[in-house]
């Protein structure tokens, strides 16, 4: 029954992430567009219009990046407070699932909708790159981009030794790092997300503005409780009392595990928070 609920919601997403994509897609073309037109042979007025435009075609890509990541997080919200708490809910909440299953169903596809618009802006970064490298090595005959690939192979592998050296792990473990803690962090923002929105229904006159206000109140929690996980590193860089062979990592990991473990109790309670308000204190419009 899951299976069939998470299709449901992928159903009602898929058409706002579709014009999501569209944005971001349609803002990496023209920023890409722009890179293919310009031209160190031609004259400096036009080159000056050339670099001009590029600038503001990566401004409306960073725009639309913007946009876009706002967006996904916007429709999955409205979705999850229409299914559930309007008009809406009355079919949703007849369905023969538990509350858990219901719960679990939008979660799961949150997170799927967050992770495909993460990959996407990624891709997209990665081909305006690419198009980039390669359209100025069209006006560099003597170099070519097998050459530089080669080049870099060499800067890189020397990277790798003095990474490992600086951070005290090798930088494939690091990136397995940060993918984690990327990857739990959305999972953990949608749970508050969702958190959120439940806790607005107890204002039943104001309840979006009562979800806005517990979103703003947690997240000024949880930017007290990171200083204050990160006020023994500081004293301890102010002080000096690091080793001499302290890695950052090893500086670093600490306060990071701890901001990560926080975010993650927050996300458990909010859990049982939506739960709480779809079965105890459902109040639908």
């Amino acid at each position: 029954m899951l299976g069939k609920l998470i299709k449901y919601e992928w159903k009602g997403l898929r058409f706002p992430l579709m014009i999501m994509m569209i944005v971001l897609a349609g803002t990496m073309i023209l920023t890409c567009g722009v890179i293919l037109t310009i031209n160190p042979k031609l004259d400096e007025t036009l080159a000056w219009y050339s670099v001009m435009a590029l600038m503001l075609s990566i401004f409306l890509y960073y725009f639309g990046i913007i946009g876009c990541t706002l967006g996904t997080t916007l429709i999955v919200v409205v979705r999850f407070y229409k299914t559930c708490y309007t008009d809406q809910g009355y079919l949703t909440h007849t369905l023969p699932v538990t509350p858990h299953q219901l719960l679990n169903s939008k979660i799961l596809t949150a997170i799927f909708t967050h992770l495909l618009m993460i990959f996407a802006i990624i891709l997209s970064i990665f081909i305006i790159l690419q198009v980039g490298i390669h359209h100025v090595f069209s006006f560099i005959p003597d170099y070519s981009y097998a050459e530089l690939r080669h080049e870099f192979s060499i800067v890189f592998a020397d990277i790798l030794d003095s990474f490992e050296d600086e951070f005290g792990l090798r930088l494939g473990l690091y990136i397995a790092y940060l993918l984690f803690y990327c990857i739990v962090g959305v999972i953990s923002n949608v749970i508050t997300l969702f958190g959120c929105v439940s806790l607005g229904q107890l204002y039943a006159k104001h309840r979006i503005v009562g979800a806005i206000a517990a979103y703003f109140l947690l997240q000024f929690v949880m930017m007290i409780i990171g200083y204050i996980t990160a006020i023994p590193m500081y004293t301890r860089m102010l002080a000096g009392t690091y080793y001499d062979n302290a890695t950052v990592f090893g500086i670093m990991s600490p306060t990071m595990n701890m901001s990560l473990l926080t975010t993650v109790l927050l996300a458990v309670a909010m859990y049982f928070v939506n739960l709480h308000m779809m079965t105890k204190k459902l109040n639908l419009e």
